[in-house]
């Protein structure tokens, strides 16, 4: 489910800064899939107010910000592998992307071999979900300036702000505007914000699991998995639990399945570590 689909006549492949993309075919259904509810919700907005395009425009709107912000968050990986000297591909597909590096995990600079070390492979691991996060307040702060409303940015100041602070983005004198405008500018914050919170949650193989397996490997001096997977396993029980709670059975079940796998890698490394 997690591994790199094998190649097919149907990806789409093109360059960008260098790194070879490959964007599979189920690609575009899963993010269609997953974003049909919300492109709905807002057809029904637009339609109130008289101005709707339409649920396939919206659902493409969506479908193409979720691959410009995926990408960006690979990209993230791959300029982290290439300060390290390794190049890396990127794969887009069901579980959202992949960065592989293709030239090993050793390099030459200035005529010396070295190997990543444990705090390498951490600083390769935030560096997707922190440019996919700078991404979404570099385009909040165009919205805020072109006075459009973005209800998602303005939910997630709501939650991380210091109670009695003003939140900039309450409605005051921003408004929707062209509809256009304002669902490209909703929906990659959207997802430029939660995907890469998502990612950091502390479930292999996700960027917080791999951050979870190199610091155990630094503080215990070991190679850090069984400590990431028990981690993993009892966070993603956890959050599969409040997505049901939520309503959300797509996550919960995507949670629920990575929680079974790091149970499952527990079993094969000879159950959890003894601490």
């Amino acid at each position: 489910m997690i591994g790199e689909p094998p190649p097919s006549q149907y990806d789409w492949r093109f360059n960008f800064l260098g790194f070879p993309i490959r964007v599979t075919w189920l690609f575009w259904l899963i993010t269609a899939a997953l974003g049909y509810s919300i492109a709905m919700s807002a057809n029904q907005l637009f339609s109130r107010l008289g101005q709707s395009p339409g649920i396939a425009p919206l659902l493409a709107i969506w479908v193409a910000c979720v691959m410009v912000s995926v990408l960006v968050h690979e990209l993230g990986h791959a300029l982290a592998f290439r300060f390290y000297g390794i190049e890396s591909q990127i794969v887009l597909y069901h579980m959202g992307g992949l960065a592989i590096p293709t030239a090993g995990f050793s390099f030459n600079r200035s005529g010396a071999r070295y190997r990543l070390q444990h705090i390498d492979h951490i600083v390769i691991s935030l560096a997707g979900p922190l440019l996919q996060f700078a991404s979404a307040i570099l385009v909040a702060a165009i919205a805020y300036a072109m006075g459009v409303f973005v209800p998602s940015a303005a939910d997630f100041v709501e939650w991380i702000k210091p109670r009695g602070i003003e939140n900039p983005w309450a409605q005051g004198d921003l408004s929707i505007g062209n509809p256009w405008t304002y669902t490209m500018l909703n929906f990659y914050i959207l997802v430029s914000i939660w995907w890469p919170l998502l990612n950091l949650l502390p479930v292999y193989p996700l960027d917080g699991g791999h951050v979870v397996q190199h610091t155990a490997a630094i503080l215990r001096r070991t190679d850090g998995y069984n400590e990431a997977y028990l981690i993993g396993a009892g966070v993603g029980f956890l959050v599969a639990w409040w997505f049901f709670q939520s309503g959300n059975p797509i996550n919960a079940l995507l949670f629920l399945s990575l929680a079974m796998n790091n149970v499952q890698a527990m079993q094969r490394f000879g159950g959890p570590p003894g601490w």
